[in-house]
């Protein structure tokens, strides 16, 4: 009987192993590197939703206050905080953040837009 030596041998079955071994390392590498962003873009999330409950209590100011005029406004949140409509604005590290809202009233629509400080973050162009 005559053996067929045109099959897999032990060196071409170590290197296909070799290079699947590497493959997957490198793929274990880019899920570690896409799952720190996730984890990064969820740490803002905390203050995106910061952000939008100083929005949401400026709607309710302006609206109990009845400021129909156009224009622009800026509502603090000193303002905010002295007349009950927000009554902490912490971040998950306990430290105490500073905010405003802008305000732009026309005849079509109005747009709120919050900007935040705290110790570890900042809203651009605050």
């Amino acid at each position: 009987m005559k053996l067929n030596n045109k099959g897999w041998g032990t060196i071409e079955m170590l290197f296909l192993s070799g290079g699947l071994l590497v493959a997957l390392l490198i793929a274990i590498f880019f899920i570690s590197q896409l799952y720190g962003s996730f984890e990064a873009a969820t740490g803002n999330k905390v203050y995106f939703d910061m952000e939008e409950r100083l929005e949401s209590a400026a709607r309710e100011y302006i609206i109990d206050n009845e400021m129909n005029d156009y224009g622009e406004y800026k509502i603090t949140l000193a303002t905010l905080k002295n007349n009950n409509y927000i009554k902490t604005f912490v971040d998950n590290d306990d430290n105490d953040c500073n905010g405003y809202v802008l305000v732009s009233k026309t005849s079509a629509s109005t747009l709120y837009n919050a900007y935040i400080s705290c110790k570890n973050y900042q809203t651009t162009n605050y």
